[in-house]
C-alpha cells in the first residue's frame, strides 16, 4: 500500500509552503489529495478557515452536482460563488486609496454607491471623484492585458456600474452572463462584449477571473474540487450526476490542461479531493490509468519506502 500522511501534517505543509507564501505572492499550484470520505469535510473546513484568515476567495465544486468535465460549467459555478459587486468596489477603493483618498472606514459590502461614499467621506464633490477615478479604472482594468478582452471589458463596466442609485444598478446583465444565468451574447452586446463563455473560451475566463480576484486586493483563490463521483462505474440513479467513460476522459483531459497551464494561473491553489479509485493504474477502469497523459504528470515516479513527500502533486491522506 502506498504511504499515507496524517491530515493535519499535510495541512501544515500546505499552509507553510503554499497558502501563506507561494500562493499569496501570486504563484499557482494544483494538488491531488486522495482523501477518505469521512475526512473530506474536515479537510475542506480546515482550508476554508485558513483562507478566511488570509482573505482568500474559496470556491467549492462537487462532481455530483456540477459538470466538472465541462470548463464553462466550472467557470459558471465559480462565478456564482463570487460577490462580483464587492470585488468591483474593492478595486475602486484600492485605486482611491492609492490616489490619496481616505477609504479605511468604508466597507465595500455595504456601501451602495461607492463613488458617492468616497466623495462624502473625503468632503469632495462626486463629479470630482469620478473625474479622478475613471482614468485609473481605464488603466487598471480596461488596459490590463493579463485578462481576456471581453472579461476586462465586463469588469470595467461592473466598476462603472457602481455609480448608480439603489434599484437602478445597470450591471446585472453582466453578472447573469458571468454566472451562466443568461448565456446569450446578445444580452451583453450593449457592453461591447461579443464572446460566448463556452468550452473553447472558458479556460481563458477562469484564468482572467483568478487574476482579477487578486487584482482587486484579495489574497488569492482556493478552488476545492471533489471529483469522487467521476469514478463511479455504474449509474446509481440517485438523482445526482453520472459520468460516462467519455465524460471521465474529458474531465481528466481538463485536469491535464490545468496542470500544463499552471503558469497561466495567478494566486491560485486547485485542490482535487478524490478517492483511491482515482489512482487505479489499470486502463480498463476509471482511475487516471485510463488517461496516461494525466497519470504521468502526477504519479509518484520516485518515492521512499517509508516517508511521504508532502510536496508531491498527489498525496494520500490517512
Amino acid at each position: 500500500m502506498a504511504n499515507e500522511i496524517p491530515l493535519y501534517d499535510w495541512l501544515k505543509v500546505l499552509n507553510d509552503e503554499y497558502l501563506s507564501t507561494f500562493i499569496a505572492e501570486g504563484g499557482a499550484s494544483i494538488k491531488f489529495a486522495v482523501t477518505p470520505e469521512s475526512r473530506k469535510l474536515e479537510l475542506s473546513e480546515a482550508i476554508e478557515s485558513r483562507c478566511r484568515d488570509l482573505d482568500y476567495i474559496v470556491v467549492k465544486l462537487n462532481a455530483a452536482k456540477t459538470k466538472i468535465h465541462m470548463p464553462q460549467d466550472i467557470f459558471f459555478e465559480m462565478a456564482r460563488q463570487v460577490e462580483w459587486r464587492r470585488l468591483a468596489r474593492r478595486l475602486i477603493l484600492r485605486l482611491a486609496k492609492e490616489g490619496g483618498y481616505q477609504v479605511d472606514n468604508i466597507d465595500p459590502r455595504t456601501a451602495e454607491n461607492i463613488f458617492e461614499t468616497v466623495a462624502h467621506v473625503n468632503n469632495l464633490d462626486l463629479q470630482f471623484v469620478l473625474q479622478e477615478l475613471r482614468p485609473k479604472i481605464q488603466d487598471e482594468v480596461f488596459k490590463e492585458y493579463s485578462m481576456a478582452k471581453d472579461f476586462r471589458v465586463a469588469m470595467t463596466h461592473l466598476c462603472w456600474s457602481e455609480n448608480s442609485r439603489p434599484n437602478q444598478y445597470g450591471g446585472q446583465p453582466l453578472i447573469d452572463w458571468l454566472t451562466g444565468m443568461n448565456t446569450k451574447v446578445s444580452s451583453v452586446k450593449s457592453f461591447s462584449i461579443n464572446t460566448a463563455i463556452n468550452r473553447v473560451t472558458a479556460r481563458h475566463f477562469i484564468e482572467s477571473a483568478l487574476f482579477w480576484f487578486r487584482h482587486t486586493g484579495c489574497g488569492g483563490t482556493v478552488i476545492l474540487i471533489d471529483n469522487s463521483r467521476v469514478a463511479i462505474p455504474r449509474n446509481p440513479r440517485d438523482g445526482l450526476r453520472y459520468y460516462t467513460r467519455a465524460m471521465v476522459l474529458d474531465h481528466y483531459e481538463l485536469l491535464r490542461e490545468f496542470v500544463d497551464g499552471t503558469d497561466h494561473l495567478t494566486g491560485a491553489l486547485l485542490l482535487i479531493m478524490t478517492d483511491r479509485t482515482f489512482t487505479d493504474p489499470d486502463a480498463r477502469f476509471r482511475g487516471f490509468g485510463m488517461y496516461q497523459a494525466l497519470q504521468t504528470r502526477i504519479m509518484d515516479d520516485v518515492r521512499d519506502e517509508n516517508l511521504v513527500n508532502p510536496l508531491a502533486s498527489l498525496v494520500r491522506i490517512s
